[in-house]
This record gives C-alpha cells, structure tokens and sequence, in this order.
C-alpha cells in the first residue's frame, strides 16, 4: 500500500488501526453507549474527533483496556493484538514508529538483555 504523499506509511497504518477500532465500537450499540458514558463523551465530541490523532488514541486506549474487547476487535479486523498499543502510541507521538513497524513485520531492533535487580540477583543467588 502506499502512503499519502508527506505522511509515513506508519503513521496511515496507525491511523487506519484506530479507524477500525472506531468502526468496531460503533458497529455495536451497547458497545458505543459504554464507551460514550466510560469516556464522557458526547455523540457529537465522538464525530468531531473521529478522524484526528487525540479521538483515535482515545478510543485505542479504551479498546486496550478490556483484553476481551481488544481480543475480539484484534480477531474480527484480522490484526495482531499485540500491534495495537505500538499504533496506539505512533498516534500519540510518545514513541517512534519503529516499535509500530516491528509489529508489522519489520525486523526488530535489538535489544539489550535485562539487568537482574540489585535485590535479587537471579536464579542460583540464594534468596
């Protein structure tokens, strides 16, 4: 698929995932009318935020909340639920796209092995 022009693929790719997700809460009412009175939202805050980054992390968030519903919005929309807080947080701004990009498919960079804690030292240490 290709990008718009001026916008990463990572970001479309985000923003596409929170689309989903809003389709998946409205596609059901009770859905809908959990998230409006859990969120505080109004149907009309709901269409005026839709489409922008701050409304599609408000309704990733909620969906992230709920392993039940992430799971099920994650299996009707064919996404693998562990891509959805990385394009949670792509939408936010608060991380890179490359943590977005590894969930899709790109390599992963690597990452340095964990430091057991000072208190305890890993197996074998006695305590």
């Amino acid at each position: 698929m290709r990008g718009k022009p001026g916008k990463p693929e990572v970001v479309e790719q985000a923003e596409q995932t929170g689309l989903a997700a809003l389709v998946f809460l409205t596609e059901d009412e009770d859905r809908l009318g959990r998230f409006l009175g859990d969120t505080g939202l109004s149907p009309d805050d709901l269409r005026a935020s839709a489409g922008t980054h701050p409304g599609l992390v408000a309704v990733l968030d909620y969906v992230l909340a709920d392993e039940s519903m992430l799971l099920l919005f994650a299996a009707g929309a064919a996404i693998d639920p562990a891509g959805i807080g990385p394009a949670r947080d792509v939408l936010a701004g608060g991380s890179d796209s490359m943590s977005y990009a590894a969930a899709h498919g790109a390599r992963p960079t690597p990452q340095q092995p964990k430091r057991p804690s000072r208190r305890w030292m890993g197996p074998g240490s006695g305590e």
